[in-house]
């Protein structure tokens, strides 16, 4: 199993073959991509994950945060880093497998009717699919808070470091 760590989350990916840290500024040096936190292969997909974490006990000026996700300036970011990320996989000649975009928000506050929302708007801005393109250029685009992570993935999948056990 291999376990990552983002600031006050630690995320398990039991299946994954490799998990890369793709936000890794010596791995990109001066570049200016924008990049999504983790890249996890497996055998017959690469799922892309960018975590974001207004829920962290040290968290820098969360009413920002809410700013930018109410006004859409959070969801142009994730689609800039979605973009970017498959871009750079794509010159690398690592696109050949199926891409699921998975965005962790960990904010207890935020109701499932606004994350539904956020989820259609990134879809859209993205976009998934495109008529003139020969493929989607990802198989599905989520975004998910650590309840609906859990469900998904496992309850062992991801803990808060500070709290010790399981979110």
């Amino acid at each position: 199993m291999i376990t990552v760590q983002e600031f006050d989350l630690e995320i398990a990916f039991p299946e994954a073959k490799a998990v890369i840290h793709f936000d890794d500024n010596d791995y990109h040096v001066n570049s200016t991509i924008q990049r999504v936190d983790f890249i996890a292969e497996y055998e017959d997909r690469h799922v892309f994950v960018e975590i974001k974490d207004p829920d962290n006990p040290v968290a820098q000026n969360v009413p920002a945060f809410e700013g930018k996700l109410n006004s859409g300036k959070l969801v142009q970011s994730l689609s800039g880093k979605f973009r970017d990320t498959l871009f750079f996989r794509s010159i690398q000649g690592k696109h050949d497998l199926s891409v699921v975009y998975v965005v962790l928000l960990s904010m207890k506050k935020l109701d499932a009717a606004l994350l539904l929302t956020k989820q259609d708007e990134l879809r859209k801005s993205i976009p998934i699919r495109h008529a003139d393109w020969a493929r989607d250029c990802a198989a599905s685009c989520i975004i998910l808070n650590v309840e609906q992570w859990k469900k998904r993935f496992g309850d062992q999948s991801i803990r808060r470091i500070s709290e010790g056990a399981a979110v």
